[in-house]
């Protein structure tokens, strides 16, 4: 069996994700070849595995319209390469970890002439798409022409009800797999470990958006006066502006209380921050529904962790496995929960809680199932 992982991103989440995978593809012994598609300009790191088909995502300009322009005709272009791609490659699997929702109007009907050679499954890391473009109708528009030509989809713990997700293919729930770095950054871990003295560090990971809830954080630290909170990460995208939240520091005097790592950090720095922290935050907002690659960071680290009641894939995880705090969205429950978690009498408990998830979460588990499933589809297993 060919595995063909288009990623269409050079850094982030869902590209750690394609990496993993894809080594555990290869290692398999269904598997001949396994290959994934990314941009030009990612890591050289892994060329065995990396196809840099794909066009730059990262643009060295700041005017917002020309890199909004940039962004369009990526996502006009890459489906285009991808397309030439596939067509010259012998029969594949081929999982869209990412793909261009935005234009999937025009490359669809393009890709459905290669359904009779490849088989198509698409992973849904954020499996509502309502508000992924700024008009919902487009929205659910573009993601029904993107689920129309796949054969099969996998998530992770929670797939919404959505018509577009009503076609009559296989739908199947597969674990995210677990994000091991055996290095870290000493400089940044002994840095952090001074800052925080003899106060706690409570830790807000990654690209900085609004669903990480900082405004109720931060405001949260009136009542937690032991507490000190960094922020590490850069924005999401450049809509995204921190100056409100710093501004809500100084306005407080909050400014002792609170560490920004502002920058994009390397594996190494993201170790550090997560070593040295006490308790992980992944508090988001209701709106957000998908599973946190987060999460897959700290799970090998056993770290004490909060997240919120939202109905995502995140929070059913930690819910089912019971390896932290679901707490409601409010103030007064998360400095409840903060306090409580943090107590020096139940110091260990949530160690052992870890165990059965780390023995699920593994990345040959979730390559097992999917290729169960795949093999499964009886009109196209024998091609492939």
């Amino acid at each position: 069996m060919r595995i063909i992982v288009l990623n269409t991103n050079s850094f982030g989440g869902n590209y750690e994700y394609s990496r993993c995978i894809a080594n555990e593809y290869i290692k398999h012994k269904d598997v001949s070849s396994c290959v994934v598609l990314v941009p030009e300009n990612a890591s050289n790191k892994e060329d065995e595995i990396f196809k840099k088909v794909l066009i730059s995502d990262v643009l060295k300009i700041k005017s917002v319209l020309l890199r909004k322009g940039y962004f369009i005709y990526r996502s006009i272009i890459n489906p285009l390469k991808v397309y030439r791609y596939l067509k010259n490659q012998p029969a594949s699997v081929v999982l869209f970890n990412d793909y261009e929702q935005i234009t999937s109007i025009f490359w669809t009907p393009l890709f459905k002439g290669l359904k009779k050679k490849h088989v198509f499954a698409v992973i849904l890391h954020d499996p509502d798409r309502d508000n992924y473009l700024p008009f919902k109708w487009l929205s659910e528009y573009t993601m029904h022409k993107v689920m129309r030509i796949m054969d099969i989809a996998f998530y992770h713990k929670y797939l919404p009800d959505k018509k577009y997700y009503a076609f009559n293919i296989p739908k199947i729930d597969i674990p995210h797999g677990l994000y091991i770095h055996e290095t870290f950054d000493h400089e940044l871990h002994n840095l952090l470990v001074q800052k925080k003295g003899s106060s706690q560090l409570m830790g807000v990971i990654g690209n900085i958006r609004d669903e990480k809830n900082y405004t109720l954080l931060i405001d949260s630290l009136l009542d937690l006066p032991q507490m000190i909170l960094v922020i590490a990460g850069n924005p999401s995208n450049s809509d995204v502006s921190i100056d409100v939240y710093k501004k809500q520091i100084e306005q407080l005097g909050l400014e002792d209380q609170v560490i920004w790592i502002e920058k994009r950090l390397s594996d190494d720095e993201i170790q550090s921050v997560i070593i040295a922290c006490d308790l992980i935050l992944l508090y988001y907002k209701h709106s957000f529904t998908s599973q946190s690659g987060i999460l897959n960071l700290i799970a090998p680290h056993k770290k004490k962790l909060i997240v919120s009641d939202g109905t995502s894939a995140l929070t059913r995880t930690v819910e089912k496995f019971k390896i932290g705090e679901v707490v409601p969205m409010n103030k007064e429950a998360f400095v409840g929960s903060v306090l409580n978690v943090l107590d020096l009498n139940n110091k260990d408990a949530h160690i052992a809680m870890w165990d059965e998830y780390l023995e699920y979460a593994s990345w040959k588990s979730n390559v097992d199932t999917v290729l169960k499933h795949v093999n499964s589809l009886s009109d196209k297993n024998d091609t492939v």
